[in-house]
């Protein structure tokens, strides 16, 4: 399986050059004069091309687009690498297929939006893919071209459910397998809609407490790679490794052992993010409010400073934004979000993403926005007086805004008057602690 992933990331990483060389010849390049033959040249003399080996990219079908992408050519062209290059016959066709799509999803997430497809390495390469002749039988698992292993059965796969596709992943303490099940028989499961939608929570996502909810309750952050236990250790074994030799089997050891204590910690954090998931889901509301965070925004370098009059670099703050970048990665947010999201899903809830500008500075009571009404944790209003946790003020606010979209999308829907703790604040005018109130007047002066 070792020597089936380093064949596959060679593989991907010669069709990623191979559909890179193909785009520079054909739209950037031109024609030009190979200096050996010194003959005018095609440019189109790429792998992926109507003049590669693969011959002519038609399809001789009656689809209305007949043209054959990229991945296509390069998955019929995989009889042809396993002719040129033997050892690659040993690996099963569908895992070199599956390769070949794990390429042409790379490039939907970049058309979607997303990064460049990027060369593969040893550490960010380690799995590979099946869609067919996967079996289990009790704690024995049957792979094609690898053969029956025991593996250990975690979660047998219920009655009347089919596997679809087995991912085997490798990683610091051994090799997992994932297995994609189905059965069609379950119906899918239906989110509510807008219309049904009567109680609402906000989440407000943070550092010092993982997670503020707007009834109030508040979620410990355990801080699995940032605590001074984890920092420490983490510290000594990197030490290690350091110590030992350049390429010597000790310092290979060594790296293991740092490789599996930090999978330690992401093992961790993953767990507790299901619980807390859980904890959020399980709640008597209808819908889940959370804030649209730009997180890579959030972890970017701050911008330098220069002196006008020396040119010299000036301090920016960023060794002081180091720290929260590294707090904010342990966080893990968006991982967090993914999991509320396929929960909420499962309950048939609703997940509802507002914009977090200003919420964390708004007065819940009477709308005020002004960067001083917060302070640490402590927020107090500067026009109404309004005190409360900045944190859970903040998710009050989201709560409030995501009520704002169900009102747009269903005019009809009216907020429930039994919910109090779920409900908006009354927009009334606040007395502040300590002065009377308009009514106490009244009776004074009558």
């Amino acid at each position: 399986m070792s020597n089936w992933v380093d064949m596959l990331r060679s593989h991907y990483n010669w069709c990623l050059n191979d559909r890179l060389t193909q785009y520079a010849q054909q739209f950037i390049q031109g024609d030009y004069c190979n200096i050996r033959t010194k003959a005018l040249a095609c440019p189109i003399t790429c792998f992926v091309s109507k003049n590669g080996a693969t011959g002519e990219p038609w399809k001789n079908s009656g689809d209305k687009n007949p043209r054959r992408s990229a991945g296509m050519i390069q998955d019929a062209a995989l009889p042809t690498l396993k002719k040129a290059r033997p050892w690659y016959a040993d690996i099963d066709s569908t895992v070199l297929q599956q390769n070949v799509k794990r390429l042409d999803v790379a490039y939907k997430n970049f058309f979607d939006g997303r990064g460049f497809p990027k060369f593969k390495n040893r550490s960010n390469f380690t799995s590979f893919t099946y869609v067919i002749g996967v079996k289990v039988q009790g704690n024995k698992i049957y792979l094609p071209k690898l053969g029956w292993m025991r593996f250990f059965n975690s979660r047998p796969i219920p009655d009347g459910f089919k596997i679809k596709a087995a991912t085997i992943r490798k990683r610091q303490d051994g090799w997992y397998v994932s297995l994609r099940i189905e059965d069609r028989a379950v119906p899918d499961y239906i989110v509510k809609p807008f219309t049904e939608v009567n109680n609402i929570i906000g989440c407000d996502l943070g550092i010092t407490k993982l997670v503020h909810l707007s009834d109030g309750y508040q979620i410990e952050n355990p801080k699995f790679a940032t605590n001074k236990k984890t920092k420490v250790t983490l510290k000594i074994r990197q030490r290690r490794v350091n110590r030992k030799a350049k390429g010597s089997k000790n310092r290979k050891k060594a790296a293991t052992n740092v490789g599996k204590f930090h999978k330690k910690i992401a093992d961790k954090r993953d767990c507790y993010q299901w619980y807390v998931a859980n904890k959020i889901v399980s709640r008597n509301v209808d819908a889940i409010a959370i804030e649209d965070l730009n997180v890579s925004a959030m972890k970017r370098r701050c911008k330098p400073k220069v002196d006008e009059e020396s040119g010299r670099f000036l301090k920016n703050g960023q060794s002081r934004k180091k720290g929260l970048n590294r707090s904010i990665f342990d966080a893990s947010w968006g991982e967090l979000v993914l999991k509320i999201d396929y929960l909420a899903a499962k309950h048939g809830k609703v997940v509802l993403k507002v914009s977090p500008k200003y919420t964390s500075q708004k007065c819940q009571n009477c709308g005020h926005v002004d960067a001083s009404n917060r302070d640490g944790e402590k927020f107090i209003c500067t026009q109404c007086g309004h005190f409360d946790h900045a944190d859970i003020n903040a998710a009050k606010n989201i709560r409030d805004r995501a009520y704002s979209i169900v009102r747009v999308d269903c005019p009809e829907l009216k907020r429930p008057k039994q919910c109090k703790e779920l409900s908006a604040r009354p927009r009334g005018n606040r007395v502040e602690p300590g002065n009377p109130s308009n009514r106490d007047i009244k009776s004074v002066m009558s």
